[in-house]
């Protein structure tokens, strides 16, 4: 149902013209997060699963491995977006299943084609070439939210990391995240920066502003690490 048929004619012309606007010139802010898994073996939680029935955890490599899933039964390109071009690019999918549903969805990328293949805005600096990843694309089917799947998906994706030599991950959180900016306080990660992204019709301009090491710790201090 549209816009126009719930709410009237005055909030689809504001929407209409919120998003010209937004088409002409944005202004975003992100925090830019990274782990280098040294808080990883200290957790409580490390590979215990949330208690919700029918769980089960999926590494997803390739795309032939998605039609495997597929074939089973578990309905994984149904939710998880351009799961077919970013699978070719090298971009691993980390999934929970509920039953056949895909309940919550991270990627990881250890290459820079595979993280442009997330097409997210924030254009994060990631030293690829010194065993660094990045992670991206997490999504909680709304079904399924407060339930500790995002955490535990997160907690899968740095156990399997570590395992494949990666010394740390990085990821963005857009600004006006309250939520996930509130979660990301009580998992022990570290917010590194803040990032900026300015874009005016085709043109656009990124810059990160590291955070001293006084800020970080009062970071810490927030979140009683």
């Amino acid at each position: 149902m549209s816009i126009y048929e719930t709410e009237g004619l005055m909030p689809l012309a504001r929407q209409a013209a919120a998003f010209a606007a937004g088409r002409v010139f944005r202004y975003e802010t992100y925090y830019l997060y990274e782990n280098d898994g040294s808080s990883f073996s200290k957790r409580g939680d490390v590979g215990l699963p949330p208690g919700v029935d029918g769980l089960a955890f999926r590494v997803v490599h390739t795309n032939e491995e998605a039609d495997a899933l597929e074939a089973e039964g578990l309905r994984f390109r149904k939710y998880a977006g351009d799961a077919r071009g970013r699978l070719d690019k090298g971009a691993m999918a980390f999934c929970v299943f509920v039953g056949h549903d895909l309940a919550s969805i991270g990627w990881l990328c250890t290459t820079q084609r595979a993280k442009d293949s997330l097409n997210e805005p924030p254009p994060a600096k990631v030293d690829f070439s010194k065993k660094e990843a990045w992670a991206g694309g997490s999504w909680t089917n709304a079904r399924y939210r407060r339930m500790g799947l995002y955490r535990y998906t997160s907690l899968k994706m740095v156990e399997y990391w570590l395992q494949q030599g990666i010394v740390k991950d990085k990821w963005a959180v857009d600004g006006r995240n309250v939520a996930s900016l509130a979660a990301e306080s009580k998992t022990g990660n570290v917010r590194y920066a803040e990032g900026r992204l300015v874009r005016v019709l085709w043109w656009k301009h990124w810059w990160e502003k590291p955070l001293t090491a006084r800020e970080q710790e009062r970071d810490a201090e927030k979140a009683g690490r």
